[in-house]
């Protein structure tokens, strides 16, 4: 398959990207900081696996979006699945967070998904199908406390996949949402059980199970649809 994963240069969307890759499916990377996506798609051309492309843009700019899907075009002739990893993090209360952060955090959480999503659309119904994910937090769920802003703009992200997936499903696209509790983001991508661990218990995902996800997500039978996977540490309790 032929993938957009935005998102890509660091954490959870460049473990998405390497692993995809390493399961031998060709990617485009996108994300704001040409160096970092150049230097992953580097490694993993080097490797010898799926073919990878860097394309530097940002999911709050129409334009970059709009020339990310073309560059994946150009290269690869078509477009298979999108997978949304762009994300922000802002975790001040309500009361201090600064309106400048609120603004980049509902451009890049909320505007970026949709805009990413609707350049994509075009592509994937024109070939007859492919599958949107987004990868969200928990904190839209509402099942602990969370920063406002968070729990606002995950919500927002889970009200987009739902009602995507009942209009695209009319041209052939599958539409799904994988929502994570605490994955794991300063240590190696699929790291000894140690870090993941509390008082002896997993406390958190790794970043290598997050893909493991995406690939099931995405190698879904044509017709079936996995409207969303949960994926929380058994022992997580408090942590964001």
């Amino acid at each position: 398959m032929n993938l957009l994963i935005t998102g890509s240069s660091s954490g959870i969307g460049e473990t998405v990207a390497r692993e995809c890759a390493a399961a031998g499916h060709n990617v485009i990377l996108m994300a704001r900081r040409s160096d970092k996506i150049e230097a992953v798609a580097s490694e993993i051309n080097a490797a010898g696996n799926g073919n990878a492309v860097a394309v530097a843009g940002d999911v709050s700019v129409w334009a970059d979006c709009d020339r990310a899907v073309d560059e994946a075009d150009e290269a690869f002739g078509k477009l298979d699945a999108l997978v949304n990893v762009a994300g922000a993090w802002r975790d001040k209360p309500m009361i201090e967070i600064d309106p400048a952060d609120i603004r980049h955090f509902v451009d890049t959480d909320v505007t970026g998904a949709l805009q990413i999503t609707r350049a994509v659309l075009p592509v994937l119904r024109d070939a007859g199908g492919g599958r949107v994910i987004h990868v969200n937090g928990i904190q839209g769920t509402i099942r602990q406390q969370a920063p406002v802003i968070y729990a606002a703009v995950e919500a927002a992200v889970m009200g987009l996949c739902e009602g995507l997936r009942w209009e695209a499903a009319e041209y052939g696209v599958h539409v799904g949402l994988i929502i994570l509790g605490a994955v794991a983001n300063q240590e190696d991508h699929r790291p000894d059980e140690a870090p993941l661990m509390i008082d002896g218990k997993r406390d958190r995902l790794s970043r290598g199970e997050v893909a493991d996800a995406v690939l099931f997500m995405l190698t879904r039978p044509d017709g079936v649809n996995v409207d969303s996977l949960m994926l929380t540490p058994l022992a997580q309790r408090e942590r964001w």
